[in-house]
């Protein structure tokens, strides 16, 4: 039996639209505001970039020798001599000081201490709001960082990271080599540092906690959560879609004043119930920070920056990509690749990019002439009624409607035998399958069928029909193998089909 809803059953999820959106940060410009970035421009910048880099270079110079007399293991993980761990630590706690002092962090607030190796092998950080927070934690705690390797790409920034016990996150590499570095430091003896996680992983706002990423969360052990308070202006010395590297740097070395507090919270122990499951530790840990900070948690994650990068490229509103996944991994078990894809698809099908789809925009792209169908398929996407559909809005549609049909076998056979207008052979479904071919004459018969077309609309049907099943100049066109080949690009119009008369008639029979 198909698991394909009758006509009157189909149903597309209205799920909450996002609360926020955490990738962007808006600075409130006032002529107050104005006047004191000119004069701080003018008289601050300058003398706090000369003395941020006269402070970073040595301290980058010295990090160079130490990484290139570091001992490295087969895993990658460097290894420091005593007087290289002695060095290291005054360069950083020293440096590290009189560079954040010098970016106009004058007087940081440290409140609680920092756990030990044993007592918490990983120290929580967040939120992760901007590119400074690496340079407020540093000098304050003792511990190795763990980040992407495309941060070692950064000049003087990557080598100062070298030099440490980094552990490197490369997203490309998909072999568990992070997983045994991290093992191996939480089984050796010799570890004393903990690892600093900003479990996170992306930059955003900081008006919350966006979703954390489970990997540290798995080995279950006590984690020390870390909270940061920096600028109360929004978007001050934030890096996001709205302010790059340069503005952020601009903006933060031009301010009279960023105050900083740095609050070390009592070590986290999971209980057997978060030990078995790194889904629920990782949220309990986030709503603990987040409650001590009072501040709101949402559903975002470091995907759905990559998946508004991707929207940008596409010529898209950031802003478009703002689905919140993991409401959508996890209620529609929809991965990041078929987001990603779908965004491509979405992007393609539009004639104005201002983020959303019209329903001339659908019948454009589907090239399907019957307009109450296309009309009844727009109505079932637009869940939130807005005569237009959004990217979240389609993706859902697409986990709800469109995915369902084009992964039914037994009706995506039915529906080819439809086009083929093979004759039913007393209910013997698979025997003649291979056998048929979509032909002119045969889609020809089948536009001829609908009620809603006249001659002229019949032909129009006939010919979108060909356009998207007879186009293909291989050997394969007109076979089932072609037709599922197809639907599975175009599962819109596999919906379509379903709503002709006579194959609803046809189907009958299967729900």
């Amino acid at each position: 039996m198909s698991s394909i809803p009758l006509k009157n059953e189909r149903h597309v999820r209205r799920l909450p639209e996002p609360r926020s959106e955490p990738f962007y940060a808006a600075i409130q410009w006032t002529p107050l505001r104005y006047l004191q970035m000119i004069i701080g421009f003018i008289l601050l910048f300058p003398i706090r970039l000369v003395l941020v880099l006269a402070i970073m270079v040595p301290v980058a110079v010295v990090c160079k020798f130490l990484s290139m007399t570091l001992d490295v293991d087969e895993n990658g993980l460097a290894h420091h001599k005593p007087w290289q761990k002695r060095l290291l630590r005054f360069v950083m706690s020293f440096g590290g000081k009189a560079i954040l002092r010098c970016m106009g962090f004058m007087r940081p607030v440290i409140k609680g201490r920092q756990a030990s190796f044993k007592e918490a092998p990983f120290l929580m950080i967040g939120p992760h709001s901007s590119i400074f927070d690496m340079f407020a934690v540093g000098p304050h705690t003792t511990g190795c960082i763990m980040t992407l390797k495309s941060n070692f790409n950064y000049p003087l920034i990557g080598s100062i990271m070298r030099a440490q016990e980094t552990v490197v996150v490369d997203e490309k590499q998909k072999d568990g080599s992070v997983a045994d570095v991290l093992q191996t430091r939480l089984d050796s003896q010799e570890t004393e540092t903990p690892i600093l996680v900003f479990p996170e992983g992306a930059i955003h706002s900081g008006r919350g906690f966006i979703e954390f990423q489970q990997g540290t969360f798995k080995y279950g052990v006590p984690v020390q959560p870390v909270v940061i308070y920096m600028s109360k202006d929004p978007g001050w010395t934030i890096w996001s879609f709205h302010h790059s590297l340069l503005s952020a740097t601009v903006h933060t070395l031009s301010c009279l004043y960023t105050p900083l507090e740095l609050h070390f919270l009592p070590v986290y122990n999971p209980s057997e119930s978060e030990k078995a499951n790194a889904s629920l530790y990782s949220k309990n840990v986030r709503e603990y920070m987040a409650n001590y900070m009072g501040l709101p948690t949402s559903e975002h994650s470091r995907t759905d920056m990559h998946l508004m990068d991707t929207a940008m490229k596409l010529r898209l509103p950031y802003w478009a990509a703002n689905v919140e996944y993991g409401i959508l991994r996890d209620e529609l078990s929809l991965n990041s690749q078929c987001l990603k894809e779908l965004l491509k698809k979405f992007a393609s099908m539009k004639h104005q990019h201002d983020g959303y789809l019209t329903e001339e925009d659908f019948s454009t792209c589907l090239k399907w002439p019957v307009a109450e169908d296309v009309n009844k398929l727009f109505s079932l996407c637009d869940t939130q009624k807005r005569g237009k559909i959004s990217f979240r809005e389609y993706a859902i549609a697409y986990a709800d409607l469109l995915r369902p049909y084009m992964e039914d076998r037994v009706f995506v056979e039915r529906s080819f035998k439809f086009l083929c207008q093979a004759p039913d052979q007393d209910g013997d479904d698979q025997a003649w399958v291979p056998s048929c071919l979509i032909t002119a004459d045969s889609l020809a018969t089948v536009a001829g069928l609908h009620p809603l077309t006249d001659e002229s609309d019949a032909a129009a049907v006939r010919q979108c029909l060909e356009s998207h099943f007879l186009c293909d100049s291989s050997d394969m066109k007109g076979t089932l193998e072609h037709f599922i080949t197809v639907v599975k690009s175009n599962p819109e119009v596999l919906v379509l089909l379903s709503f002709h008369p006579s194959l609803e008639k046809l189907n009958k029979g299967m729900f």
